[in-house]
């Protein structure tokens, strides 16, 4: 049996959970012979997986010379940036693949930004997917890991990377469609602040 990914993703797991002790979740899955090739095809060039990131915005921005005093506005916040994906017509947390030499955290940071235009810095690891991925015949699998941080914005304005998402936005409340991946397990109002 081969088993592509699975010593170096155990090193990550361990790395992430004795730096943030998140939850971890362990699935399984089988593919299709032809993309459990090309999913090994990225294992054997060191592609593990990636990051998202529940991004969230304390206070609002200033406002512009044109807008109203800020005393006349009722924003409730914190808010949390979410992307509206492309083919799946939910919201969740922006994020991606890991680059060859990236940590997930780097590599989480990038992708917000590629995809939303608002920068960020993880501040804390919420879960870890640890997905096994086997093939039709049972005798090979690769190892990867989804891992959702948590994070703070830092800068940038929303500017949708439209190859990737159908939309991004700012919320107070959760929409009610969340993406599969989250929807069981929601941020909750304690983790916002």
């Amino acid at each position: 049996m081969v088993s592509h990914n699975a010593d170096t993703v155990r090193s990550r797991l361990a790395r992430l959970t004795d730096e943030y002790d998140p939850e971890v979740i362990e699935e399984r899955e089988t593919l299709d012979d032809d993309f459990f090739a090309e999913l090994a095809g990225y294992a054997a060039d060191g592609y593990t997986g990636g990051g998202y990131a529940w991004v969230v915005r304390q206070t609002p921005p200033e406002l512009s010379a044109s807008m109203p005093d800020a005393e006349d506005l009722d924003e409730p916040y914190p808010r949390v940036l979410l992307g509206y994906g492309r083919g799946d017509g939910a919201w969740g947390p922006a994020g991606g693949g890991r680059e060859n030499g990236e940590s997930y955290e780097e590599a989480t940071e990038r992708e917000v930004f590629e995809e939303t235009g608002i920068e960020c810095s993880v501040t804390d690891c919420r879960s870890v997917r640890h997905l096994v991925s086997e093939s039709e015949t049972g005798e090979d699998r690769v190892h990867t890991l989804w891992v959702t941080f948590l994070a703070r914005e830092t800068g940038g304005s929303i500017e949708v990377q439209e190859s990737e998402l159908n939309g991004a936005a700012w919320f107070h409340e959760l929409p009610d469609r969340l993406h599969p991946t989250v929807e069981a397990r929601p941020l909750s109002w304690d983790e916002w602040g």
